[in-house]
């Protein structure tokens, strides 16, 4: 008698055309300005900002207490933008709803994702640092041509960072979300939006670019449009996360 053969999972999120990166920030829009909610997201996002801006003016702790605040804060954001989208306006609490009963996992993420980020930067350091004094000794050994060398060996180190926080980024990205909203454990959140991620590279490509082309636009007033850009952002990731893990 033949064995049943063993059924192939499907993943947890689906994958999308590159023209969806356009449609995720189109429904971002939409949300923002859904029954005058548009005020209190610039208010949230302004609050999370000075918050974000006093933390890292605390010496040793403040840059480390306010990477891990952003993600908590990341948390209660996607919390405020479910609470839009099923037609209620959001309340500035809402902002802090992330210290509720998902705070333990939203810590632990921004926590791994921390220690991704420190370990990164320590190996380029050493690596950076053995190179330098490499170059060091090759000049004084009558050979001057190393630092050009040196100078070509830091822009390899520079653009091994940048792919190296890339994976990160998009680990993070949407993990928040996977927490509030399925109580996914932090590095499994983590692992399922990285995956997401790269296999929506064409969608997700799109809306860096478009994000890239709305970053320049918003700084051109004094910056004042990042008081739209920054929510508009929060939604727009909210819309990406329905649009992988919860439409049909």
């Amino acid at each position: 008698m033949q064995e049943p053969s063993p059924q192939v999972q499907s993943p947890a999120f689906r994958q999308v055309d590159a023209g969806r990166g356009v449609q995720w920030w189109s429904a971002g829009w939409q949300l923002l300005f859904q029954k005058g909610a548009a005020g209190v997201w610039i208010g949230m996002y302004l609050i999370a900002f000075v918050i974000g801006l006093v933390l890292h003016f605390v010496p040793l702790v403040g840059s480390i207490a306010g990477q891990i605040g952003m993600f908590i804060f990341a948390g209660g954001l996607m919390l405020a933008a479910r609470k839009t989208d099923q037609g209620s306006i959001p309340t500035v609490g809402d902002l802090f709803s992330g210290f509720g009963p998902p705070l333990g996992s939203l810590v632990l993420g921004a926590v791994l994702v921390l220690v991704g980020s420190l370990l990164v930067f320590a190996a380029l350091t050493m690596a950076g640092i053995s190179a330098f004094f490499g170059g060091l000794v090759a000049i004084a050994s009558g050979r001057p041509g190393a630092i050009v060398g040196l100078g070509a060996t830091s822009l390899l180190l520079v653009a091994v960072g940048l792919l190296l926080l890339v994976p990160l980024s998009m680990a993070w990205w949407l993990a928040p979300a996977l927490i509030v909203f399925r109580q996914q454990p932090p590095f499994e959140a983590l692992k399922t939006s990285l995956a997401a991620c790269w296999a929506n590279l064409g969608a997700l490509a799109v809306c860096g670019l478009l994000g890239i082309g709305f970053a320049i636009i918003a700084t051109i007033p004094f910056g004042l449009g990042w008081l739209v850009l920054g929510p508009l952002a929060v939604l727009m990731t909210y819309a990406a996360y329905r649009d992988l893990f919860e439409s049909q």
